[in-house]
């Protein structure tokens, strides 16, 4: 197959142009799926500024079919919530017009196009208070899943959700605060209208960082570690980090199943960035340093952060021979592992 990845110098998509051909990959889906690794490459075909445009419509549209693609992959945005609240007219550029430009391209070319999205177009203002020293105590699932449903005005949306509360699912009906939520839901909306698309929601991602990316979690907490010995991390969020290699094996798989509209990525995994924190802290074996909780107030933010962007991958997971996506313990040190090797490799 010929892939095309758009943004293909962002964390993400970085990852999907350097290991998508890795021998290592496909080791990985075939352990988790106890079945024989294929033998299979495709041609994978870098695009990103400042070369590539994907917001200069004809450029961009005639550059993706020049290459006679069959998957357009598009790992392109900026994810900078708050620099993008007060630049709204940027974030509609990125998040609307480039998805635009793709769903033309791979109309005429009649190529499958993969847009990835993100827990934040669920927005919950704040964490039912007491709800994490608590999670001995169960609820029914009726409790539960009344705690996430869908609002219908903006009032509701100050009501807050226990940190236990089922992840969103694909069927929960989205409700974005920040600019950058809503023009990441107008992403899948303009992809959907593809002919053949693939939208692929996760919480939150970590990697390698590049140049053109900014720094994920896991990356700026590592070095806050070797900046400092107290490191603050966020106490009232309640995420689940996804490591870069996981979501390409997940899209792999997806592509190879022929699968078609939205899914979830998950691990059924969770943790505050302060749980986070500390997990990192334990692996890398660092001593004299110490991790404190601070709220989201403290940390100072200017744009709406949900604080709870776990989902729930039920359309996913009802499928058979797709990658299964580890909690983000196991991605962590599988990271760590993977970077080691990055070196001799």
């Amino acid at each position: 197959m010929n892939i095309v990845v758009i943004g293909s110098q962002g964390t993400l998509g970085r990852e999907l142009v350097r290991s998508w051909n890795d021998p290592r990959v496909e080791e990985r889906i075939a352990a988790n799926l106890a079945a024989t690794p294929i033998d299979e490459p495709d041609s994978m075909i870098p695009l990103n500024i400042p070369d590539f445009d994907v917001c200069s419509r004809m450029n961009a549209i005639e550059t993706v079919c020049d290459f006679h693609p069959d998957v357009i992959v598009n790992a392109s945005g900026v994810n900078l919530i708050d620099w993008l609240e007060s630049r709204p007219n940027t974030a509609r550029t990125l998040h609307e017009h480039g998805p635009s430009n793709l769903r033309e391209a791979a109309r005429r070319c009649g190529a499958l196009l993969v847009q990835y999205s993100c827990g934040e177009v669920f927005y919950r203002s704040r964490l039912e208070q007491g709800a994490a020293d608590e999670r001995e105590r169960a609820s029914t699932p009726e409790e539960a899943r009344s705690r996430v449903q869908a609002f219908d005005d903006e009032a509701a949306l100050d009501l807050p959700v226990s940190p236990d509360a089922p992840g969103f699912d694909e069927t929960t009906v989205p409700n974005p605060a920040s600019v950058y939520a809503k023009t990441k839901l107008e992403s899948e909306r303009v992809a959907s209208e593809a002919p053949e698309s693939l939208v692929l929601r996760f919480s939150s991602l970590f990697g390698e960082a590049t140049e053109y990316s900014s720094v994920n979690l896991v990356e700026s907490l590592l070095k806050a570690f070797r900046r400092t010995n107290r490191v603050s991390a966020i106490s009232d969020r309640m995420i689940e980090p996804l490591w870069t290699v996981d979501v390409l094996c997940a899209t792999k798989t997806l592509i190879r199943r022929k699968a078609r509209g939205l899914y979830h990525l998950t691990g059924a995994s969770r943790g505050t960035p302060e749980e986070i924190a500390r997990f990192l802290l334990d692996k890398t074996g660092l001593r004299g340093r110490t991790v404190a909780g601070i709220t989201t107030k403290e940390y100072g933010v200017t744009a709406p952060h949900s604080a709870f962007t776990v989902l729930s991958s039920n359309r996913y997971d009802e499928l058979d021979g797709l990658y299964r996506v580890p909690d983000w313990r196991t991605a962590i040190v599988d990271f760590f592992d993977w970077r080691q090797r990055n070196v001799n490799f």
